[in-house]
């Protein structure tokens, strides 16, 4: 199924790119906001690099060259962000130091994260809507129990319960599986009992 779907790819077959983009596409926009704070920069490089890998197909050898080619890509193109924008502030000048001179091995550790933060946001999309929207205002994005009490009309009860049962939920169907998974999980439990 794979190598029919890479085949195709090589063939033109423009259905064939939409499977890879759904496929790698989150993992990708994760991975470049990590360096670009911006998400719309951020999604605007990722698209770029499915241009740029649209325009070499014929040179992309299987599978794992296609998906290392996209990373490799979004990397540079935001490395080149950082350098080229005249509006950066010097955080991002200071960030950008810090990933130029970054080793091979941080590269490939960024892109395991950003994969497991896919893999962890495609189960919590399964979620119930309550803990879903909890789990994202929670974690993604920060907010504390009663800004989300607020924000979703709910007692902070009720967040908490969501919250946990969400977490339990999310635990549960990682329990024995990569430990890179076990370990997100396990920090996001303590950041949340942390606040």
């Amino acid at each position: 199924m794979e190598i029919e779907f890479f085949e195709r790819f090589k063939a033109n077959d423009h259905q064939a790119l939409s499977v890879y983009f759904d496929r790698h596409v989150r993992a990708l926009l994760l991975f470049a906001q990590r360096f670009i704070a911006n998400p719309f920069v951020a999604e605007e490089v990722v698209q770029d690099a499915y241009v740029k890998l649209w325009a070499v197909r014929n040179r992309i050898q299987n599978e794992d060259h296609l998906k290392s080619f996209l990373y490799q890509t979004t990397r540079n193109a935001c490395i080149d962000y950082l350098r080229t924008n005249a509006h950066r502030i010097q955080e991002q000048a200071v960030e950008l130091d810090e990933n130029i001179n970054q080793p091979d091995t941080d590269l490939l550790a960024r892109m395991i994260h950003a994969e497991t933060l896919q893999l962890v946001y495609s189960e919590v999309k399964k979620l119930p809507p309550t803990q879903q929207q909890v789990f994202l205002l929670t974690f993604i994005e920060g907010l504390n129990t009663e800004e989300i009490c607020t924000m979703l009309g709910m007692t902070a009860n009720a967040i908490f319960v969501a919250r946990s049962k969400a977490l339990a939920t999310l635990q549960h169907l990682f329990k024995g599986k990569e430990l890179f998974i076990c370990t997100a999980l396990l920090h996001l439990t303590g950041l949340w009992q942390a606040k």
